[in-house]
């Protein structure tokens, strides 16, 4: 009897190994790259110290406040914040646990990215592909890479809306797949309030799918409501507002079409190969309907994703901080691209997978737009300003100011890239004068033209007094508040470090003299001004008069230096008429 031979192993096993591993050594390969360029280039903003203290005074149980006892919400990032503060209360500091954390982000972010290109069914235009091309597109890409770190949420809603979308796109694989998707837009949203805007489309976009997917519209709905809702009542109760006051402050709820179109510009000068994913799923559309094959709507959702929130930015005028807005938008750019190449031309995949590594070359070959500082319509690259060594150097200073207002009733005022040095001098009151962030105040005034994005809103010297502000830092301070208009020049040294006395307070001033700091007696000024008097005109003896009144006899009771004052203004005509005195 003639034995059956054992039937040969087929090839096909063979090649789909090579496609198992080689997509996934591409895959590891690009997360390592883009992990070790954002670890290298690692930096943080001025503004993420304005969390850093929020985040600091929950961990010392003030609550959730910039300044204790002020329930104003100056931060845009609740569950970023909240996470730092847990770091805090382990004893992580927040300059490493931010770095850190955007970091897992970013790797998380590609993780789901490679790991959706691995589990794509084989045949089709789903086909698994040799390389997983949305996975190196976010790799590579410079401004993805700079902002996963930075010290602010960006690298974690990017994500969540990743997962989000992800997840969504599995939504035939079954009811988890969409709890999970609502589950990940419920935290994008609490993570950033902007992240609210793709829960809706996301609702309209499984209303019209296939009855299967459909069908799980209620569960994302619940598990969304159910998650978003109950933290955000809590927050507007506690803070009085259901927007934060950051949204105010900058002025969000007014189009500012023109300056956005400067910002998305400069973000398409070194994304525009992303760009691309527009015309290539419309293609991919009638090529399908002419090759009488599904539509690529996997392709379809990410895109729309995208050019939604990228609207969204537009309207609202862009950041000041160059790409970081648009950041979340890079994966959902890149996905779209991969699946619609693959879908444009599933016969020819290594057509689409050239086209697409020209993509991921000419993203990371692109010049920065901004280099060097570059200004450009108020936007700029901070990370090229706040190097590690002048964070360093503002980490020294302000730790020096904090030996100085250590136990006192210190309140500063500070203006723009200010915040960590408030941060690390920790007065006990800090204004944050130069946009508003975290006063209701400054915010909510009425914004009367338009300026730099994001600083438009500065506080007046009326206010500043009336909250009795003690110092503002540096120069600057003095030119951003007006200050030299209105209150008499009076610098107080805090070691290196000048500062502006706002006003005239003795107590404090004696304490802080006591501990070291150099400044003039102001009483000796008053009496300097007081023998020029006679010899002024009476406009310029009433000025005098408003200014040293404002800034010391408002807070002093000092009848002996301001009588001769009074007595000048007594002898004064009227204001509008001819001075009588001295010319």
């Amino acid at each position: 009897m003639r034995r059956r031979s054992a039937s040969p192993v087929p090839p096909a096993p063979a090649r789909s190994a090579r496609r198992g591993w080689l997509p996934l050594t591409i895959g590891v390969l690009a997360m390592a790259w883009g992990l070790r360029a954002a670890a290298g280039q690692a930096w943080l903003c001025d503004d993420a110290f304005i969390s850093f203290r929020y985040a600091e005074h929950l961990a010392r149980g003030l609550g959730l406040v910039y300044n204790a006892g002020e329930r104003v919400e100056g931060f845009s990032n609740l569950l970023w914040t909240l996470l730092t503060a847990l770091g805090m209360r382990l004893g992580v500091a927040p300059e490493n646990g931010s770095i850190a954390w955007g970091l897992v982000c970013f790797a998380a972010t590609l993780a789901a990215l490679l790991a959706d290109a691995l589990a794509r069914p084989a045949g089709g235009a789903a086909a698994r592909p040799w390389v997983p091309l949305a996975c190196v597109l976010v790799a590579v890409h410079p401004d993805a890479q700079r902002f996963a770190t930075g010290g602010l949420e960006t690298s974690m809603f990017t994500f969540l809306v990743t997962a989000g979308v992800l997840l969504v796109l599995r939504g035939a694989g079954g009811v988890r797949a969409i709890a999970g998707s609502a589950l990940a837009f419920a935290l994008a949203a609490l993570t950033r309030p902007d992240g609210l805007l793709f829960a809706p489309l996301v609702a309209a976009w499984l209303l019209v799918s296939p009855a299967k997917v459909r069908a799980a519209l209620p569960v994302f709905a619940g598990v969304f409501l159910a998650v978003w809702a109950p933290v955000t009542i809590a927050r507007t109760l506690y803070y009085g507002d259901f927007l934060p006051n950051t949204w105010y402050a900058k002025s969000a709820g007014l189009a500012w079409y023109s300056q956005g179109w400067i910002y998305v510009r400069l973000f398409l000068a070194r994304s525009w190969p992303l760009a691309l994913a527009l015309p290539v799923v419309v293609a991919a559309g009638g090529a399908a309907r002419f090759g009488k094959r599904p539509f690529p709507s996997e392709a379809l959702l990410p895109l729309l994703l995208a050019i939604v929130y990228t609207g969204f930015v537009l309207r609202v005028g862009g950041d000041f901080m160059y790409a970081r807005l648009l950041v979340p938008v890079i994966p959902l750019l890149a996905l779209s691209l991969a699946r619609g190449l693959a879908a444009l031309s599933p016969r020819h995949a290594n057509v689409s997978l050239a086209l697409g590594l020209l993509a991921a070359a000419a993203v990371a070959l692109a010049p920065n737009p901004l280099p060097d500082g570059a200004l450009v319509s108020g936007i700029v690259d901070e990370a090229g300003i706040y190097t590690p060594a002048r964070m360093e150097a503002t980490r020294a200073e302000g730790l020096a100011l904090r030996r100085f207002f250590a136990g006192l009733p210190v309140t500063v005022a500070i203006v723009g890239s200010q915040a960590a040095l408030a941060y690390y001098a920790d007065p006990a009151v800090v204004i944050e004068a130069g946009a508003g962030l975290t006063d209701r105040h400054i915010a909510h005034q009425v914004l009367l033209a338009r300026g730099r994005v994001g600083h438009e809103k500065h506080a007046d010297v009326a206010y500043l007094l009336s909250r009795k502000v003690d110092f503002t830092f540096h120069h600057f301070a003095s030119s951003t508040l007006d200050l030299n208009a209105t209150l008499p020049m009076c610098v107080i040294a805090f070691g290196s470090t000048p500062a502006r006395i706002v006003h005239w307070n003795p107590k404090l001033l004696t304490e802080l003299a006591r501990r070291g700091a150099r400044f003039e007696d102001f009483p000796r000024i008053v009496d300097a001004a007081a023998a020029r008097l006679d010899a002024q005109p009476d406009a310029d003896a009433r000025n005098a008069y408003a200014r040293i009144k404002a800034f010391y006899f408002d807070f002093v009771s000092d009848p002996a230096h301001e009588l001769p004052f009074r007595a000048r203004l007594a002898r004064a005509a009227p204001p509008g008429r001819a001075s009588l005195g001295a010319p």
